[in-house]
This record gives C-alpha cells, structure tokens and sequence, in this order.
C-alpha cells in the first residue's frame, strides 16, 4: 500500500503531466499545420520572387511586407474580389518600390514613367519577363490560397503569422545594412551641399576666358567613379596621348550625384537638384544652355533615343537648347548610315554613329561658337551582346570578375576613345570638353555595385592651353568599334 507520501507524490506528479500535456496541447493549436501554413502564405508566399531577388540586390520592402501581412489577416472578413483588387494594389507598390531603388527614381517618377513603356522593349530582357511571371504567379497564388481556405484560417491562431511577420522585417532590415547595398540608399536632396562637374571646373559664360570657343558636355549613361583608382584609369589613360596633353590642360575629380538621369541633367545643365518634372511649365529657366544661347550661341542637344522619353523635346527648349537631334532628327542626318540601331531594353541609334552628326556640329560652326551637350544611351542595362570593342576579356569577367561591369567600361572605352578623336580633329576651333557620369550602373550584382564609389560620378575636363594652338594632325590613329 502507498503511504501518505506516495500518493502526494503520485497525485503531483500526475497534475505536473496534466499539466504539461495541456501545454503541449496549446502549442499544437497554437501552431498547428493551418496556422503555420497561414503564417506562409501571408508573409513568404507574395515575396518569394523579391527572396530571390535579393541573392543580388536587396531594396527595402518593409511597407509592402506589412501590408501583405495585414490583407492576408483581414481577408477572412472581406469580399474575394476586394481582396484581388487590394493584392494587386500591393504588388503595383511593391513593383514600383523595387524599381524606384533599383533605377534612383522617385516612386512618383516611377509611376508617371509607365506613359513612357511604349518607347521600350521590356521583354527584351528574359530577366524581366522571368521576375514579372514570378511576382504574377506569386501573388496569385497569395490571393488563391487566402481565399480557398478563408475558414480554416479564420479559426487558426494570429500569434505564428505575426511573429513570421516580424522575422521577415527584421531579415529585410538586416540585408539593407550590408555594406554591398549602401549604394542603392537614395539620400535625400536637401541633405547634402550642391556640386556638380559643371561648377567644379568653372565651366560657365561668366567664368570662362575665352568666349569664342566651342563647348561640348558628354554625359556617359550610367558611368559612376569606380572605386578603384586603375579600373577608373581604365577610361582616363584614353586621353593620356602626347597630342592631347600638348593642347589641353586635363583635369579629372569626381561630384555627388542623386537620382536617375533627369537628375543628372539638371544637376550639370541646370546647377540644382531635381529632375525632369521640374522644367515642365512653359516658361524659360536660367540653366547653362540659355546662358551660353544669351552670350550668342548656338546651342544643341544630341541623343540617339527617341525625345519623347521623359518629355525631353519639351522641356530641352525651355532650358535653352536652340537646336533638338533626337532619333527622330538623327535617323535623316546623312552620316547616319549603318541603319542599324544599338540596346535592348532601351533600343535606339548607336552612339558611336551620333558621334559623327556631334563631331561634323561643332566643326561645321560659322560665325558663332557652339554650345554642345551630347547624352549617351548604349550602357544602359540590360546591355548588348558584341557592340564594344573587346578590350578587357569580358567573357571571362575581366579585370572585374563581372560581365555587366567589363562590358560596360568596353562600351565606355569606345565613347572615350570618340571623344579624343573629337577633341583631335584639326577642323575643331578651341572647344572646352566635359565628360561626366550621370549615376552609378543600376547593375544587380553585389560584386558588380562594389566596383563603384558610393553616391559619386566622375569626370574629366579638357580645357583647351591659353596661347597654345593645338596641333591636331589629320592622321589621327583611329580605333573603331565593332
């Protein structure tokens, strides 16, 4: 027989078991399959296409990740067809946050860009197509699951669904602090103190001691400052040539940048932070072609896309360009022969042939000087196959260990190398040439964003030697591209 002890004990430790089996009974329900496969659904389910994204590049997605928990929590409770027209909300701000970090633009600019997807080829690119079937399928699969089992989930608990919540922000949170990301944060404007290539080299109708000579501004699609000093020499030792040092005075340094290109053309032509949005109203604004047009220029813009494109033959008059050579313009010009175009995504003429029409304006000029800003379009990514001279072996990744990188530094070579010739021709007068960057590459490899200085462009400027005639000689070497 059990003594008194005994059974106190044998009654202990039954409540202990009891007790112990009622937890575990209210972990199961806590936790069970339905809940947890909720917890998925809710949280993993509609940001596996961004998951997988972020191998490469992370941006920060914390609204859209609380927003995607919080339909999915509500969605027992609402109408099925509310539900798809609110997932589909989410999942066009998810898109456009994504590529508003990726591509520096504003997500207002993203949005009001949509009306410009006409002029691109975006399935040109199978990346694109991939990411786009992924977040479509995803997310449908979101809605689908949300709405197939609405009971189940309306009886499961809310604790597993919110602490994956938690978890999936704090993991967003922890690949924004890596250091290969820092490049993609968009500081704001007001933050930091105006600069540009422009006015670190004095380059304006009042500061300039020859007023008859020809300008020329290059900005070189997505060329940033690379981080490295001999990757950066890589573009710069183009104009290391006795001829070229014999006549100009060569200067390179590098200027903050924000934004996208718009960006970029408002912070050298138009001396402030801004974009395109800003030069809109008809009405004329004090920016460095209008300067040079009131000193008695002539004033003209180059580009081998359409002028379409973020409004540009609108509002290029406003800030003083007198003379307009977008693709529609360029595609008559004579020495546009080739009729073959350059790019993908971004399909338009070749920059090495609007070379030429740029080349024959400023040699060409009469009475006055001429004002000239030319603006690349080939590097923009995803990049062609075989248009750059092969210089770097980019098959094998090239002194960057990347393709995108090497070839576009090829592709930047050749413009450099166009350039030089340009400032060697013995028909050009004096002409004070600038060549800047107009943002970092938006390239999606870690190793590929590492290769540049964080929020910088660079820059060189050819300043034509006072009291000293260049010699340019007829016979230049001249190294063509493909």
């Amino acid at each position: 027989m059990f003594n008194s002890i005994d059974q106190h004990r044998l009654t202990t430790d039954s409540k202990t078991r009891y007790s112990f089996a009622l937890a575990q009974n209210s972990v199961r329900r806590v936790f069970s399959k339905d809940a947890l496969y909720f917890a998925f659904v809710a949280n993993v389910l509609p940001s596996i296409p961004f998951f997988v994204l972020a191998y490469y590049v992370c941006v920060p997605r914390l609204l859209v990740i609380l927003l995607y928990f919080l339909l999915a929590v509500i969605s027992m409770h609402i109408n099925v067809f509310v539900l798809v027209l609110l997932a589909g909300l989410i999942a066009f701000l998810d898109v456009v946050l994504v590529v508003s970090e990726i591509y520096r633009l504003s997500p207002a600019l993203v949005i009001d860009s949509i009306k410009y997807s006409t002029s691109l080829d975006v399935f040109s690119f199978a990346s694109y197509i991939l990411l786009a079937v992924s977040v479509l399928v995803c997310v449908g699969l979101y809605v689908f699951e949300l709405a197939r089992n609405r009971q189940t989930f309306k009886k499961v608990s809310l604790l597993p669904v919110t602490l994956l919540c938690g978890v999936v922000l704090g993991l967003d949170v922890y690949l924004l602090s890596m250091s290969s990301q820092k490049v993609l944060v968009r500081y704001q404007w007001d933050q930091t103190e105006f600069s540009s290539a422009i006015n670190q080299t004095d380059l304006s109708p009042s500061a300039r001691s020859e007023p008859g000579e020809n300008v020329l501004v290059v900005m070189v699609e997505g060329m940033g400052a690379f981080a490295d000093p001999e990757h950066q020499s890589l573009l710069w030792d183009v104009f290391k040539t006795p001829e070229v040092e014999a006549g100009f005075e060569i200067r390179t340094g590098t200027s903050p940048y924000f934004g996208s290109t718009t960006s970029a053309e408002s912070r050298e032509l138009c001396g402030r932070w801004g974009d395109y949005t800003d030069y809109l109203k008809d009405t004329n604004y004090d920016c460095l072609p209008a300067r040079f047009a009131a000193m008695g220029y002539e004033t003209a813009a180059f580009h081998a896309f359409t002028g379409e494109f973020f409004d540009r033959d609108d509002w290029f008059p406003h800030i003083g360009f007198q003379n307009l050579f977008f693709a529609e313009q360029l595609k008559e010009d004579p020495t546009i022969t080739s009729g073959k175009t350059c790019g993908l995504t971004f399909d338009g003429l070749c920059d090495l042939e609007v070379a030429n029409v740029v080349e024959n304006w400023l040699t060409n000029r009469e009475e006055s000087p001429r004002f000239a800003y030319w603006l690349t379009l080939n590097t923009h990514l995803p990049l062609e196959r075989n248009l750059a001279t092969p210089r770097l072996d980019c098959e094998a990744g090239g002194p960057f260990d990347n393709w995108d990188v090497c070839t576009m530094t090829e592709m930047w070579i050749d413009v450099m190398h166009r350039v030089r010739e340009i400032a060697s021709n013995p028909d050009l007068e004096d002409t004070q040439i600038l060549v800047v960057g107009d943002h970092h590459p938006p390239v999606l490899s870690r190793r590929g964003r590492l290769q540049f200085a964080s929020g910088e462009v660079a820059w060189l400027h050819l300043k034509p030697k006072t009291g000293n005639t260049v010699q340019r000689t007829a016979s230049v070497t001249v190294e063509k591209a493909h």
